[in-house]
């Protein structure tokens, strides 16, 4: 087994992966925690999982598209992110400096936290 760092930077952990050029959907789906009709969904949804279709239109998805899966994932279960909002952080390439921006509760503490240094400044 060989590990897959490159999603570490990226705000989430990727599995471990058997040293294979080819998963099957259910290899990915147990992988990923995640249904086959959902990955099936998804790419329909996002280009950058494009898995290779074979004979009797069977899906074998690489490691690429693995990675891809574990984006998506994270950005809708655990960023909270919608469908559309997700496709466009992901076309945009911008995930990196995305996850390097505090999360908005951090944003609405810091701009609160602005304000009544504005609020004392004014007062005095």
């Amino acid at each position: 087994m060989t590990s897959v760092s490159a999603g570490a930077r990226k705000g989430f952990q990727l599995p471990q992966l058997p040293d294979k050029l080819f998963f099957s959907i259910r290899e990915v789906s147990d992988i990923c925690g995640v249904e086959p009709h959902v990955l099936r969904y998804w790419e329909s949804e996002f280009s950058c999982i494009n898995p290779v279709k074979k004979s009797g239109n069977r899906r074998y998805y690489r490691k690429r598209d693995v990675e891809a899966i574990m984006q998506v994932k994270h950005l809708l279960y655990e960023r909270n992110f919608t469908i559309r909002g997700a496709r466009k952080v992901l076309m945009s390439n911008s995930l990196d400096e995305f996850l390097e921006q505090p999360d908005a509760r951090t944003r609405l503490i810091r701009l609160r936290q602005q304000l009544a240094d504005v609020l004392a400044k004014l007062g005095d």
